[in-house]
């Protein structure tokens, strides 16, 4: 596989539009690591992969999925597999998605309305295939010490 990279900036680079048209095109898996999400946009795009058949995984940081505005509850009725990671004295800050081991987003980028209309922010998109075994390898980490939603207190 020959290496690409392309970098998009927010606001208003497209980066929601990217990550869509990578998760319309997903066959396999979506695993996503999160400190926010609440763009209903990428949302659906992720509902939309789960139903047709695409092994959908999300790791939320807990303290900031407890805020009014995240989607977390949604998703998860939605039938997102979402798993919850609470950081003692800090937090999970992790703005990454990888989709079928093939494709990896990374940056500064929230799943998040506001990075995508207001903060500038940045997304690196790349399909290095060491940057994807790091990555996974990470989220495979995060997810064994990640909570499931059946132990999950929800909004407080």
């Amino acid at each position: 596989m020959r290496k690409e990279m392309k970098v998009l900036f927010s606001p208003k680079g497209g980066i929601s539009k990217e990550l869509s048209r990578l998760i319309q095109a997903a066959k396999g898996e979506i695993s996503v690591a999160a400190y926010a999400f609440s763009s209903k946009y990428l949302g659906n795009a992720l509902v939309t992969a789960m139903k047709r058949g695409v092994k959908v995984r999300l790791i939320l940081d807990e303290d900031n999925a407890k805020k009014s505005y995240t989607i977390d509850e949604w998703l998860i009725e939605n039938g997102i597999d979402i798993r919850f990671i609470k950081v003692k004295n800090g937090c999970m800050h992790h703005k990454f998605m990888i989709i079928d081991n093939t494709s990896l987003m990374t940056g500064s980028y929230n799943f998040t309305n506001d990075s995508e209309f207001r903060n500038y922010d940045a997304a690196i998109f790349i399909n290095d295939s060491a940057l994807l075994q790091s990555f996974t390898a990470e989220f495979t980490r995060l997810w064994s010490l990640a909570s499931p939603v059946s132990n999950f207190g929800g909004k407080g």
